[in-house]
This record gives structure tokens, sequence and C-alpha cells, in this order.
């Protein structure tokens, strides 16, 4: 059964249309007929639905039931906790992170961050930009979340989540691999990625206070702008979404 995301609410008996790009895709690539059941998701549920007409570049559905609600997991699998680094490295950040699925972005400033929220902040519109056209880019199924950017003092989690941060400093690590082996992989994940000079003392403590486990990666040193986009895309492999 093909799957397909819609941004709008739904209730059974809804008479609506994929997107402009998803039906292109559904009937050229796809061959979806009239009378296929799909599967529709928005961000509160997951439904199935009847095609019920097909024009050149329209698909028309009909939602038939819901199967389930979404649970708060699913809407928020992985995040990336991510310090503000200058404007084309943070840009590219985002774009990539939308294109491997990372489901929320929060942008940090920590002790030695290039930017400070109040500056980054002008930014704010021109992420939400990037992850619209990444999105439709990339033919993802759900929106990235990107939060609008805070002090790390200030970072609130929720509770049952693994936190994992890459760290270099001097502090206790494990080998991502070996913390990996540990846990349960299905849980949400928050993974805390410092700026390029690494995070400093008092980051150090409000992460531990956060409750985060330090992490190591072995190998070739990466820049912090592709660092969450290693560990997200590893840990997206292992949960079975790639």
């Amino acid at each position: 059964m093909y799957k397909f995301f819609v941004s709008h609410k739904l209730t059974e008996g809804d008479i609506t249309h994929l997107s402009d790009k998803d039906s292109v895709f559904a009937i050229n690539s796809l061959k979806i007929k009239i009378e296929d059941i799909l599967e529709i998701e928005n961000y509160e549920s997951i439904f199935h639905a009847i095609v019920t007409d097909i024009q050149k570049n329209s698909v028309e559905i009909e939602i038939k039931e819901k199967v389930r609600e979404k649970e708060r997991i699913e809407n928020i699998g992985i995040t990336i906790v991510q310090s503000l680094s200058n404007e084309s490295k943070f840009n590219y950040f985002v774009e990539k992170s939308v294109e491997i699925g990372i489901d929320r972005i929060i942008p940090v400033e920590s002790k030695y961050s290039l930017r400070t929220k109040n500056k980054a902040l002008k930014d704010y519109g021109l992420w939400r930009k990037i992850v619209k056209d990444a999105k439709e880019q990339s033919r993802t199924q759900r929106e990235t979340i990107i939060e609008k950017p805070i002090r790390l003092l200030d970072l609130q989690l929720e509770k049952n989540t693994n936190k994992v941060c890459l760290a270099t400093e001097n502090v206790d690590t494990i080998n991502l691999k070996e913390y990996l082996g540990n846990i349960d992989i299905k849980k949400p994940f928050v993974i805390a990625i410092g700026p390029e000079k690494g995070w400093g003392e008092k980051d150090i403590q409000i992460l531990k206070n956060l409750g985060f486990r330090f992490v190591k990666l072995e190998g070739n040193i990466l820049r912090t702008e592709t660092s969450g986009l290693v560990i997200g895309t590893i840990l997206k492999y292992l949960r079975g979404e790639i």
C-alpha cells in the first residue's frame, strides 16, 4: 500500500487531494488507479483512503477510515540540538537534516557558538523556507520541525528519551556503537552537537543535568554541520527508517 502525507486535518468521509507533486508521482511513477487504497498520514493520525478521481496532474481521494492516532514518539523520533554556526554552514545542516528525515532541529547558543540566539533569530524565516523547499525536493512525508534559537541553558526536553552528546572534551565518553548496543533503539533520540571549538565547561554541566550520555565516534573528525547528520543517519538505519 502506497503512503502519502497531507499537512491538514482529516476526518472520515473527507474528500481531498494529494499535493501536485505527489499526484504527478502517483500517476506517472506508481501508476495508481481509481479505487486503489492508499495510506494517508497527517501530523495526528494515519488513515486509509480510496482513490476516487484521477486527472492529468491531480489525484482525488476519499478518507475511508482512521487506522490509528499517532503517538508523540512517531512525531518526533530524532531531534538534533545544534549549536549555532555561521549562516552558510547552518543552512546546509538544516537542508540536509530535512533530506535524511530528521524530525526536529533545536538551534542553541552555547559558550563557543559563532552566533547568539538573538542574531540567529533573523534567519528563522529563511530556515523555515529551507525546510519547505528541501521537503518538496526530497519528497519526505513529514516536515522537519525547526524551533526558534534558544540558549542551551533554557533547553527543555521530553522525558523517556535517549540523549547523546558528541564530545571531544575531557569527559567520560562511550563509543557510539557500544552505546547503541545497550539501549532501546525505538525510543525517541536527542543528539547534541557542539560548535567547532567544542562545549564550554558550563555547557557540559548543563548537558549532564539534562541526562545526556557523552559519546565519541571512531575514525575521521567530522565538522559540526555533518556530525549530527552522520549520527542521525545511523539511527534511522538501525530503526528501520531508511
